[in-house]
């Protein structure tokens, strides 16, 4: 699914009402069919499906879908205290169908959209956050909550993208992969950090609490160990999330990503700058001010590859960003120009001048 959709999702936000919290009320299966054919680009796929077949679908989870009426009805495919039927000509034949199934529904087509995904996709960026847990719960494992549009995002980055923390909660509680990246490497975790979301962070950062998963009751058995987001991993041009905070003078999530354990002292791949480096080339004193006074691990003797402190990343700062950072101990001279001078004093005092012979006397 294109991010075009991330537009029609604004505009659909700004209309929305407000939930009490991120787990909502089961829906039945014919509000959740109203829902759905209310909105024209759901509407449009739902029938662009129907006319290659009208059918059912049943998954393995135990919940039958239905295209032409979204449907949550329990089944006995699970129930493990049935006894075994002998496998028949018949069964066999209904595992084939079965595949069949899975592949027209889940599996991703050339533009790397399945018809799940497109569901779930436009439901995040029109902020239908009931649709959205309607979809969580029929889908039958936690992996295809991770199904990425062509731009690389998954439901998670359009969730933080639109601002929606809620949203952001119920996939994380529900299974989805927290620090996956986009087309550009970025983590859903950097794009709220790009934003200044600090609630979509908290989301993102907070420990999921058993309570939360037994209150969303899924159809799937969710993990049981939830990986940590990487704080410090970086996207495809070095930067992780402090970098790109410091970068847009985020003062508020820079403290929160000092909280939770980031590396404040982290350079970026390309140039070697830390975020204290970013800040001052940037010109955002406020957040100078807090990496200086509020950070007692900024090492403000860390220079870039080249060797430049933060006080030459750029030459136009103002005075009192200087002296803030003049007292705080940032050195005003490149290691390197040291370096060079004091080699260069060398070189005079060790290089001997050789006397040019005298032509005449040399042929005397």
């Amino acid at each position: 699914m294109s991010s075009k959709f991330t537009d029609i999702g604004k505009e659909e936000n700004n209309e929305a009402t407000t939930d009490s919290g991120f787990i909502s009320d089961y829906l039945t299966s014919t509000e959740i069919t109203q829902e759905l054919a209310s909105h024209p680009e759901i509407q449009s796929i739902v029938e662009e499906e129907e006319e290659k077949e009208n059918m059912q679908l049943p998954l393995d989870s135990g919940v039958c879908l239905s295209f032409s009426e979204l449907s949550l009805e329990k089944s006995d495919l699970n129930n493990l205290s049935k006894p075994q039927i002998k496998t028949t000509s018949c069964t066999t034949t209904s595992n084939k169908e079965n595949t069949e199934i899975w592949r027209k529904y889940y599996e991703q087509d050339k533009d790397g959209d399945t018809f799940f995904s497109r569901h779930l996709h436009v439901t995040i960026v029109c902020g239908r956050k009931e649709l959205v847990e309607a979809l969580v719960k029929i889908a039958p494992h936690h992996r295809l909550l991770d199904t990425p549009n062509d731009d690389a995002q998954t439901p998670l980055h359009l969730a933080v993208e639109t601002h929606q923390h809620q949203i952001v909660r119920l996939l994380l509680v529900a299974g989805a992969k927290k620090s996956p990246r986009d087309i550009r490497g970025n983590t859903p975790l950097h794009v709220a950090c790009q934003n200044g979301d600090i609630d979509c962070i908290k989301a993102l950062l907070d420990p999921v609490q058993k309570i939360e998963r037994d209150l969303l009751n899924l159809s799937y058995q969710p993990p049981q160990i939830y990986n940590d987001v990487d704080l410090n991993q970086w996207n495809y041009v070095g930067q992780t999330c402090v970098h790109v905070a410091a970068s847009n003078g985020h003062v508020d999530v820079l403290r929160h990503l000092y909280w939770y354990g980031a590396n404040i002292n982290a350079r970026e791949g390309c140039s070697g700058y830390t975020a204290l480096h970013f800040a001052v080339e940037n010109r955002h004193e406020e957040a100078v001010k807090f990496l200086l006074d509020e950070c007692p691990k900024l090492d403000v003797n860390v220079t870039t590859y080249g060797g430049k402190s933060a006080l030459q990343t750029t030459p136009y700062i103002s005075q009192a960003m200087t002296s803030m950072l003049t007292v705080n101990g940032v050195s005003p001279y490149n290691s390197e120009d040291e370096y060079d001078d004091e080699s260069d004093d060398d070189e005079m005092l060790y290089n001997p001048v050789l006397p040019v012979r005298n032509m005449v006397g040399a042929t005397a």
